[in-house]
């Protein structure tokens, strides 16, 4: 038994050893001409290739590399409704008091309204009973034995229509659409195709091509099929007839206009929304007498906006028992973008920012019976919209999550727990913030515990207690260290966290109040040119999201407050793409303050071990600097402090006015947003600008200005937190070859080679890769060119047709590994690519690395090679080798001390093995670093394009 344990593990040491650590691959041209020696560029100064050599280049690339990434087609989704659904139901919530009252107001009654809606709904109905045999009966229209037809004026681009379709018995349903009394689209359903208790009907249309698709119940039963009468120009009206008894409900008809316009290739308009309800007025709508039984059920988050709902109020009533407290305080996420908080037919509170709110509001509740609180969410509509943003402006509103905290006289306001110091035992510390609203002290004690909580629950591992004096009316600070033995740490590979209870007693030892907060024990610094992470280099390596997505009649109303789903989708995105970083980036506007403060993405991230890059809701895209909201930027970073997952603040995109003022300018707005963000946390780095070149300072230590003149930067520039880097698009905007081969540029060198703080590209290669245009058949933004078409002329040469899609994805690719590889050689810290996915643009813009419809492009895949932790590729970015050029691998390491074996293979495109090569036992240290190899040419490769494989391997 003893032999065959040991042969058994033999075996399992064996298989081990043997598994890849990591496989790469480059495509390379090989040529006899001198003319290709030395560094050539794709297309540049040195380029060898003309520009049909670099779009047949760039077919075998796609052709290749399609398999090997094991998406031949490009086809495939990469995140599932199942996968989504599953991580919801996965996440642990947030865990409650035990001696205070937390009850979080769940089960809202909401509805929209403006003003004089009633009235014109009344017409609207009024239409529908008038049609012979037809009549609204339980907020549906039933028809028996009828057509109904409806005109309107003509849609001769693209359009969607959707409705909910019922039929009773042997009853028939048919469908058409029609112009010039003519039929373009006809559809018979009856009860084989329907459910009994309603199927969803959807039909997008296509003129420009004559074809539409239809789905029912989500699955699609015709596809991009021709329309029946394919010489209609435009759609007129549409007709339902049933045969029988039918019922339709939530009739919308949404429909899409072609303008002159590149970055807004087309508009949307409503041009029929019907749900055959009544819609009362709301006068008394703050009452507890008032009628809220026709209004939906939601639970918080809850949204408002976007076309179909746009210039409408949002009101939510919530009915809540209250039983005995001594204080009461209602906490708002956020009222975005204000509004009024009524309880008990009282007005609370009138918001006019979208700060986090903390209201106390014990004076307006009744103990021991039923209250009811009631929020009015005013409508918003963008007075800047920035580039990306929809041709809908009226981005959604919303009130957060809100819950209702009872305490005792005293009680416990805040508790920030941060890691000072990491060992054998890690030492936390905690600002802890109390409030005693009386004239006199309140004696007693303060008792702080250590549970660990995720990914599973234990007993106590840490407890401090330490009497206090708590002083009358003001907040008052404590300051507290408490060492946690054996601390767990939080990392993306291991994400533990812990539940940290803090407990207000009385001088006779009885607790009185407590507060519970989950937080991970972890640092965050930068040093030696690198960032660490509890002590060890580390990367951030990732996307950023700017909160668009599809559908189309949606981006607008999800922009700021997306779907929970929508939120698990967007983490399992990054976290299947070996990433580790998600930037916050949602934004719609430029020139003033936008941001997002979601908590949920935070919750998420702790739990699933992802970084994140924080910007806040006072965060502003570009403009003048000091449109940043100073005054709520505090307030916002306190609501997220205690998540280990955010490790970086960032304060502004690309503020580009710096330069129309003297150096002032910079020096103030650095100075005051790294006063603002330091005072409130000394545990994370700071970006004041993720766009450094736009300011005065053009070197490292802000010795030079951008003109070359000698200046002082103030000292906030140089301070401990305050990080480096930009948005460094080496291979983007057009960009030739010649730009990466020359990296880094002047500031980027500055910051490299100063060997001091972590240098991050916050937004980078902005290179544009079309979709699958036959995944998109019937999509608004099908076949349409993205504004940053031109930007193929500069790179590739020409323009990319839209039959070349997967050579533009071939580009996006190709140059991403190139330039991101060679970025990570020089010393780079981190990526975050512009952006995660699609629907910026109306669904056009081509840089995102998923298109709109969770396909991934061949660019996502490439972003996943190079995330790996260890990998082996060329010294270079040379894409000919002439013949004096030879392959000089290096392997760049993240991580722990290892020795690996690096195999390197000579293939064919087709994938045929021609030659190998091994460099055996090589050392890795504990850390980061790049091993250089020795130079090699493969005998075996004539002209022609090659694939150069790495596969690396743990020493046997």
């Amino acid at each position: 038994m003893k032999v065959l344990s040991i042969f058994i593990f033999l075996i399992i040491s064996f298989d081990l050893i043997s598994q890849p650590v990591s496989t790469t691959f480059e495509l390379r041209h090989f040529t006899s001409d001198p003319a290709a020696n030395g560094e050539t560029d794709f297309k540049g100064e040195t380029e060898w290739f003309n520009t049909e050599g670099r779009v047949q280049f760039l077919n075998k690339y796609a052709n290749f590399a399609s398999h090997y990434f094991d998406n031949p087609e490009l086809d495939k989704e990469i995140v599932t409704d199942e996968e989504i659904g599953d991580l919801v139901r996965k996440m642990k919530p947030q865990p409650g008091t035990k001696i205070r009252q937390t009850i979080p107001l769940n089960g809202w009654k909401t509805y929209g309204y403006k003003k004089g809606q009633d009235i014109q709904n009344e017409k609207e109905l009024e239409f529908w009973n008038n049609i012979p045999g037809a009549r609204i009966i339980n907020d549906k229209l039933e028809l028996r034995n009828t057509t109904i037809k409806k005109e309107f004026g003509p849609l001769n681009w693209r359009f969607k229509l959707e409705c909910k379709v019922m039929v009773a018995g042997n009853s028939q349903v048919t469908f058409k659409l029609k112009g010039e009394d003519k039929t373009a689209v006809s559809l018979v359903l009856n009860k084989e195709e329907l459910n009994t208790e309603g199927s969803e009907l959807v039909i997008e249309g296509d003129m420009t091509k004559k074809r539409f698709n239809c789905y029912l119940n989500g699955k699609l039963i015709h596809d991009f099929a021709l329309m029946t009468d394919t010489s209609i120009t435009a759609i007129s009206a549409f007709s339902v007839a049933v045969s029988g008894n039918g019922f339709i409900d939530d009739l919308f008809l949404f429909n899409h206009v072609l303008q002159d316009n590149a970055n807004y290739p087309y508009y949307s308009q409503v041009i029929l929304d019907e749900d055959f309800e009544e819609k009362p007025a709301i006068e008394g709508w703050q009452s507890v007498y008032f009628d809220d039984s026709h209004w939906k059920k939601s639970d918080l988050p809850a949204v408002h906006g976007g076309l179909r709902e746009k210039e409408e109020s949002f009101y939510l009533r919530k009915k809540q028992y209250v039983g005995e407290f001594e204080r009461a305080f209602l906490q708002i996420e956020t009222l975005d973008p204000g509004g009024e908080v009524w309880i008990n037919n009282g007005v609370v509170a009138v918001i006019n920012n979208r700060h986090p709110q903390e209201i106390e509001v014990t004076r307006f509740l009744k103990k021991n019976q039923e209250n009811l609180f009631a929020v009015k969410v005013n409508p918003y509509k963008l007075n800047f919209p920035m580039p990306h943003t929809p041709t809908d402006h009226h981005i959604g509103w919303f009130l957060g999550r809100t819950k209702l905290e009872l305490t005792s006289k005293c009680r416990i306001k805040s508790v920030v727990a941060t890691t000072r110091e990491l060992g054998e035992e890690a030492v936390q510390a905690h600002k802890v913030t109390l409030q005693y609203p009386t004239r006199n002290f309140f004696e007693g004690s303060i008792e702080i515990n250590y549970y660990p909580w995720f990914p599973e629950e234990g007993e106590r591992v840490a407890s401090f207690s330490r009497e206090i004096k708590v002083r009358p009316r003001i907040d008052h600070e404590f300051h507290f260290d408490i060492p946690v033995p054996s601390p767990r740490l939080w990392s993306p590979e291991s994400p533990n966290l812990y539940r940290v209870e803090t407990i207000l007693k009385d001088k006779e030892g009885n607790p009185v109040d407590d507060f519970v907060t989950t937080t991970g024990i972890r640092t965050v610094t930068q040093a030696n040119g690198h960032l660490y992470i509890n002590g060890k280099p580390e990367m951030l390596n990732g996307a950023q999201i700017m909160g668009f997505r599809t559908p189309i009649e949606t981006t607008s109303k999800y922009n700021r407050c997306a779907p929970l789903e929508t939120v698990a989708e967007e983490m399992l995105m990054i976290k299947k793409m070996n990433a580790n970083l998600l930037r916050v980036h949602v934004h719609a506007e430029k020139d003033t303050v936008d941001g997002i403060n979601d908590p949920r993405y935070a919750e998420f991230a702790d739990q699933m071990g992802i970084y994140l890059i924080w910007s806040t809701a006072g965060f502003i895209r570009e403009g003048e600097a000091w449109n940043v909201d100073f005054e709520g930027y505090s307030k916002f970073m306190k609501q997220v402090i205690n998540h280990p997952s955010i490790v970086l603040w960032e304060a502004s995109n690309h503020p580009n006015r710096f330069k129309l003022h003297d150096i002032s300018e910079t020096h103030d707005y650095i100075k005051k947003i790294y006063q603002t963000i330091s005072d409130a946390d000394q545990s994370r780095l700071i970006s004041p600008t993720s766009f450094w070149q736009h300011t005065h300072y053009a070197n490292y230590d802000g010795t030079l200005d951008y003109q070359g003149n000698s200046i002082t930067a103030v000292p906030e520039y140089m301070a401990v937190l305050n990080t480096r880097g930009s948005q460094d698009a080496y291979t983007g905007y057009g960009a030739d070859w010649s730009r990466l081969r020359n990296a880094p540029n002047d500031w980027a060198a500055s910051c490299l080679a100063a060997n001091d703080k972590a240098y991050f590209n916050f937004e980078h290669e902005e290179s544009a890769g079309q979709p699958n245009w036959e995944l998109c058949k019937g999509k608004p933004w099908y076949l349409i060119h993205s504004y940053e078409w031109d930007y193929d002329k500069g790179s590739v040469g020409r323009r990319l047709t839209l039959d070349e899609w997967r050579a533009s994805q071939a580009w996006q690719a190709f140059s991403a590994w190139e330039s991101m590889k060679k970025q990570m050689l020089l010393g780079y810290d981190g990526f975050s690519w512009c952006c995660l996915r699609g629907g910026a643009n109306m669904g056009t813009y081509q840089k995102p690395l998923i298109d709109n419809l969770r396909h991934p492009k061949l660019a996502y895949y490439s972003n996943k090679m190079v995330f790996q932790k260890t990998w082996a590729a060329s010294n270079n970015v040379d894409v000919v080798y002439g013949p004096e050029d030879g392959v000089i691998p290096v392997v760049h390491h993240l991580g722990e001390k290892k020795q690996v074996d690096l195999f390197v293979e000579l293939q064919t495109p087709e994938g045929k093995i021609l030659e190998k090569k091994s460099f055996k036992n090589i050392q890795l240290h504990e850390g980061r670093e790049v091993v250089q190899l020795e130079k090699f040419r493969f005998k075996k490769a004539k002209d022609g394009v090659y694939v150069i494989q790495y596969e690396l391997k743990n020493s046997k």
